[in-house]
């Protein structure tokens, strides 16, 4: 621990450094995981192919199945436009206890997720790799991700980018850190106060409007990085992760 505190003291020190010789006001870099660095739509025809095998076997386990519309009517919608109660109304809608069905949940999304990066079904987002290691030359970089910690954890060591980072947070289990979730800044405001950076020498990478606005929320500028413009109000715009250097760098 004392030895990963001196290193990203070192970071710290270097990337004021690099900053003033550059004259770029931004000193950290705070990026999302899924679909930014990481490609977890994955390979196969259907988006989420390996989240949706997941969810079916939760369903398994409690006797149920849906069809792949339900399971994004029943569950996804309500999960993402209501977090905690979203969940509990699929619960009351079926019957279920609501924390067995969520631990369970949680675990079967997690191992699948796993699994889907040791196989190569997740994969690093093309040049992802060499941007991040570019960066971190000149940057402090973290990584804020609604996914789960320890899939956060699994990524960054499984594709050999966590001696880039300084920090990185996803979110824990508990039902209740859905609401913590973008466009919340909770997240984002534990890196500035952890690394002690300035909102305003800070710029998050992301390619959700949610997470421009949960950045908009903390008083920071953000990159969107999407290959369609969407309705969100981002200080730049690129289609390709790599385009990155051009303005940072």
């Amino acid at each position: 621990m004392a030895r990963e505190r001196s290193e990203r003291i070192g970071r710290i020190g270097r990337s004021e450094r690099v900053r003033k010789r550059r004259g770029s006001k931004y000193r950290l870099v705070i990026f999302d995981m899924d679909d930014t660095l990481l490609n977890s739509r994955g390979r196969s025809a259907v988006a989420y192919e390996w989240a949706y095998r997941a969810f079916e076997k939760t369903l398994s386990r409690y006797g149920l199945s849906l069809s792949r519309r339900e399971i994004d009517t029943l569950f996804l919608a309500p999960l993402h436009a209501e977090n905690e109660e979203g969940v509990r109304k699929f619960c009351r809608r079926f019957n279920l206890n609501v924390e067995d069905f969520w631990r369970n949940r949680e675990r079967d999304v997690i191992e699948a997720k796993k699994e889907a990066m040791r196989s190569g079904e997740i994969t690093l987002c093309e040049g992802a790799y060499d941007v991040v290691k570019d960066l971190s030359e000149d940057f402090l970089l973290a990584v804020v991700s609604d996914s789960q910690q320890e899939c956060v954890e699994f990524a960054l060591e499984h594709f050999k980018l966590k001696p880039f980072f300084a920090v990185w947070h996803g979110r824990s289990s508990d039902l209740r850190a859905l609401s913590l979730r973008k466009p919340n800044p909770f997240h984002l405001n534990l890196v500035l106060d952890e690394l002690k950076v300035p909102r305003e020498n800070a710029i998050l990478v992301d390619d959700s409007p949610l997470g421009i606005l949960a950045a908009k929320r903390a008083g920071m500028d953000a990159v969107l990085v999407s290959r369609t413009k969407v309705e969100c109000e981002p200080k730049f715009w690129v289609k390709d992760i790599r385009q990155l250097r051009d303005i940072l760098l």
